[in-house]
């Protein structure tokens, strides 16, 4: 009697969590799916004179995202250079088929590094892309947003949770044995665009869900951004999309349909389209049937043939320039705010904390700089009515000395409560102006912000991406 219970008490439970997971997935299944008459641009046509750079998280990723105009810019005559950022020795299933252990060892990490790095190379030259112009980095699978965060010095380098190392352990990496710290990837992206000089970047999308996407996505910027206060002109630069819910929609293997971004991103601005031909689609898909450590994982497998579609999806970088203000306006005025435009505009997630509860998350943000002080506006609707808690993180970096260096500041709010002064910070009911005083000795040139919102058991419900802000106007490549 006792087990007919327990087994009718785990049907139960089984039951209850498939049922609320099919829920989840037809919800966000068509929050997520997009608007079908979305209009595209198309991608800027590239020539003999193009210098792509891309940067990839993992082996695959500049297969998946890029391959298309890739291939476009070598039959046309120009240069490809692509940086691989970690060799994906974090994935475990894949670790574990290749090894046939329940409990793969540091070494059998390494090695599956080491694979996917000759599948990569194998599939960019099945588009035109020779071994010396990949350059992997070696920094550690799911271990760059750690790096980005909290791990910037080269004296406290982040140690890689399955290789057991802190350091690259790879005798191929573009440094070898680069410690596994912020400084050092930012050293080594610096070196590298100075060497290759691109005109062309791709990069990771920062509305990307996996943490290493968005990492690379902020690494990139900030490093590419830098020169831009030396008066070199930026190059045109896009990112592309590969995690996000159940992006692309549908999943699958699609050759027939176009990729289209999800619809919670489609009222971004500047969504590009770069369409493949027949030959370059058949060339893209035998390019992905290179990454076979990756297709035997049948999840896995689903996501890359979903990147096999008739176009490849791109939209354009434009980082805001925060608008002065004159020292006799009073910010804390909410009317003074309201033909500004938004710094960041924070569309909904796939978080499902964030799907239940969508009342008092941050929409937007704006911002001002009034002499050495940092103004903010969060425009966070139904602010009053709930309790959530709001961590700011600032991340600043200032020209000294022709170095840039960096400085982290965490800010945290509610309803109620702060860690700044009092007199730093107003609410109303829908909106918090905070100000932040730099040092008058280092205004910082380039800032990144990233808002998470927490409800009060600390949960997080919401969080926006890294978005950079340039503090004055930069040179750009038109």
């Amino acid at each position: 009697m006792l087990l007919h219970r327990i087994y009718r008490l785990i049907s139960l439970v089984t039951g209850i969590a498939f049922f609320v997971f099919c829920i989840g997935f037809i919800y966000f299944y068509y929050q997520e799916k997009p608007e079908q008459n979305i209009v595209l641009e198309s991608l800027p046509s590239v020539n003999q004179q193009t210098k792509l750079l891309v940067f990839a998280p993992h082996c695959d990723d500049e297969t998946l995202g890029c391959a298309g105009i890739i291939h476009d810019v070598i039959q046309a005559g120009g240069q490809v250079l692509v940086v691989i950022m970690t060799n994906g020795d974090g994935f475990t299933f894949s670790t574990e088929e290749q090894f046939h252990r329940v409990f793969p060892t540091k070494i059998d990490y390494i090695h599956s590094g080491y694979v996917r790095q000759q599948e990569s190379l194998h599939a960019l030259q099945c588009l035109g892309v020779p071994a010396n112009q990949v350059l992997f980095l070696g920094y550690p699978d799911r271990g760059l947003n750690s790096i980005w965060n909290d791990y910037w010095d080269i004296d406290t380098p982040f140690t890689s949770h399955f290789t057991a190392s802190n350091h690259s352990p790879y005798s191929n990496s573009y440094q070898v044995n680069a410690p596994y710290s912020g400084q050092a990837i930012f050293n080594n992206i610096t070196k590298t665009l100075k060497e290759f000089q691109p005109n062309f970047i791709l990069l990771p999308h920062p509305h990307d869900e996996h943490h290493d996407h968005s990492a690379t996505w902020a690494f990139a910027i900030s490093t590419v951004a830098q020169f831009s206060n030396r008066g070199i002109a930026l190059p045109k630069i896009f990112t592309y999309l590969i995690h996000r819910g159940d992006f692309p929609i549908p999943h699958g293997y699609k050759p027939e349909l176009s990729l289209l971004p999800p619809r919670p991103l489609s009222n971004l601005p500047h969504w590009y389209s770069n369409k493949l031909n027949p030959d370059a689609k058949n060339l893209k898909e035998q390019s992905i049937k290179e990454y076979v450590s990756q297709i035997k994982i049948p999840i896995m497998s689903n996501l890359l043939y979903s990147f096999i579609r008739t176009n490849e999806l791109f939209e354009a970088v434009h980082i805001p320039v925060i608008k002065p203000a004159p020292l006799d306006l009073e910010l804390t005025a909410l009317d003074v705010w309201l033909n500004q435009e938004p710094i960041l505009i924070n569309p909904i997630g796939v978080n499902p904390l964030g799907a239940l509860e969508r009342k008092a998350r941050v929409t937007s943000v704006y911002s001002f700089i009034q002499a050495h002080t940092l103004w903010l506006r969060f425009h966070i609707p139904d602010l009053s009515v709930k309790k959530n808690h709001y961590h700011v993180n600032l991340i600043q970096f200032s020209l000294q000395e022709s170095q840039f260096q960096r400085e982290k500041r965490a800010i945290n709010f509610s309803t109620l409560d702060t860690d700044l002064p009092q007199n730093d910070i107003s609410r109303s009911s829908d909106d918090v102006i905070l100000k932040l005083p730099f040092n008058q000795q280092n205004t910082p040139d380039l800032l990144f912000i990233q808002i998470t919102t927490t409800d009060k058991l600390g949960a997080t419900i919401d969080q926006t991406v890294w978005q950079p802000l340039f503090t004055r106007e930069m040179v750009t490549d038109t």
